[in-house]
C-alpha cells in the first residue's frame, strides 16, 4: 500500500463520546463503526476498485508469557527459517540454507 493511496484520520478526529459507547464515529461525517476498542490511533479510508475499506488502527498490549512455553519462527533470506524458544535444554535449530 502506498502512502498516497489512503486517507488517514487521526485520533483527534474521532468523536470521543461515541467511542466510549463502542462506536467509532468519524467527525464531520455520518460514518459510524462499532468497535470494542476505546483507544484508537487512527482510521484509514482506503479506496478499492468498487468500494472503500475503512481500517481502524489501535495498539494491543502483548500478553504475558510468564510460565508459558513459546517459540518464535523467523523466515529469512540466507536461512530459510530460524527457530528459538524459551524452553530450557533446547538447542537452537537452524533452517535450510538458501541457494544463491
Amino acid at each position: 500500500m502506498h502512502a498516497e493511496t489512503f486517507c488517514p484520520i487521526q485520533r483527534n478526529q474521532f468523536t470521543r463520546k461515541a467511542l466510549k459507547k463502542g462506536i467509532c464515529h468519524l467527525s464531520m461525517s455520518e460514518i459510524k463503526i462499532t468497535t470494542s476498542q476505546t483507544e484508537i490511533i487512527e482510521a484509514r479510508i482506503v479506496p478499492k476498485s468498487s468500494c472503500y475499506i475503512i481500517e481502524i488502527v489501535y495498539e494491543k498490549e502483548e500478553e504475558t508469557t510468564e510460565n508459558q512455553q513459546v517459540a518464535r519462527v523467523d523466515l529469512g533470506v540466507n536461512n530459510l527459517i530460524a527457530l528459538t524458544t524459551n524452553q530450557t535444554g533446547t538447542a537452537p535449530k537452524h533452517g535450510l540454507k538458501a541457494d544463491h
